[in-house]
């Protein structure tokens, strides 16, 4: 292809070559090409195990790069936006003064990009980098007992949930995405269904208002999209400083099944047993064990408190 201009700035993209099950090789060289044609100066890394994505974008920031772009899917974006971050959840520079985020989609959800509206097409995504318009995203914290039962505190910039979404997140992490990630994610939620008991939860939302008894699941929503393409919080704005709080209420596994097709489309929300609120602050407490998922991966359990960063991430958008 034409060589195109290159731009000046200081840029690290961060790959993870097994998003989306692992691009060929052709796809791959492809892809790199596409970059340095516009990026000759980048510094590409390549991720090598879990959360090394966060440790190559931590010391990006703190070396001063002015763009920092994930190329990969969910998993991999929340990777490299918690490396904005130090371990206590606090940014490590002021947003004004941070890199810009970047993506590239190039998992088998991308369920943030969707909801910011960069397509999966590498090309018109690397057109979107190009502009360099940013706006300044929300991220969440949450603080839960992690898979080793130590308390633990995570960021992330899509969906966090307490209930199924955690058991079929766990189940998908063993399984693979082999058939392709609509598919995988339909068998794993299936699978789920099948020994999933619902849970008694206790809510608390911004420390006042709470809800106890038994629920399928608790969203917890920066952006639109889960489970590629599943449209389970609508109304979601990933800049407005809320998180929209989806609740799952007790349900049969006939009836989860059943509603599959009305949370693609977003229409769950006007079922009887299914509510939404927004909220700063989230506490879910279960009297059983009660499995997390955060934007993809299955970190931990309850207890957990999850709490808004308004606009702490400046993320790279389309033009509007």
């Amino acid at each position: 292809m034409a060589r195109r201009k290159q731009r000046n700035e200081p840029a690290v993209f961060i790959v993870n070559p097994q998003a989306g099950g692992g691009k060929s090789d052709k796809e791959l060289k492809q892809l790199l090409a596409d970059i340095e044609s516009i990026y000759g100066n980048a510094k590409i890394q390549f991720t090598e195990r879990k959360m090394h994505a966060t440790e190559l974008a931590r010391t990006a920031v703190e070396s001063g790069t002015e763009l920092i772009v994930a190329v990969g899917g969910d998993g991999t974006i929340s990777e490299v936006a918690a490396g904005f971050f130090d371990a206590k959840g606090k940014p490590l520079k002021p947003v004004k003064q941070a890199p810009a985020l970047g993506i590239l989609p190039a998992g088998s959800g991308s369920d943030y990009a969707r909801t910011i509206g960069i397509p999966r097409s590498s090309a018109i995504a690397l057109q979107i980098l190009q502009t360099r318009k940013t706006k300044a995203m929300d991220v969440g914290m949450i603080d839960f007992t992690g898979n080793d039962g130590t308390p633990t505190r995570r960021m992330f910039i899509n969906i966090a949930d307490v209930g199924i979404g955690g058991e079929v997140v766990d189940i998908l992490e063993r399984q693979g995405k082999k058939l392709g990630a609509f598919l995988s994610y339909q068998i794993a939620t299936v699978r789920g269904l099948i020994g999933y008991k619902n849970k008694n939860l206790e809510i608390t939302l911004d420390k006042k208002q709470k809800f106890d008894g038994v629920y399928n699941g608790v969203i917890v929503a920066i952006g639109k999209y889960f489970g590629s393409g599943m449209k389970i919080a609508p109304d979601a704005q990933p800049d407005d400083g809320f998180f929209d709080v989806v609740m799952l209420g007790e349900m049969s596994k006939l009836e989860m099944i059943a509603k599959m097709q009305k949370v693609r489309n977003g229409t769950h929300i006007f079922e009887k047993n299914i509510s939404v609120h927004r909220a700063k602050h989230v506490s879910i407490k279960s009297d059983i064990k009660a499995l997390l998922d955060c934007d993809g991966e299955m970190p931990g359990e309850c207890p957990a408190d999850f709490t808004i960063l308004p606009g702490a991430l400046n993320v790279v958008v389309p033009p509007t």
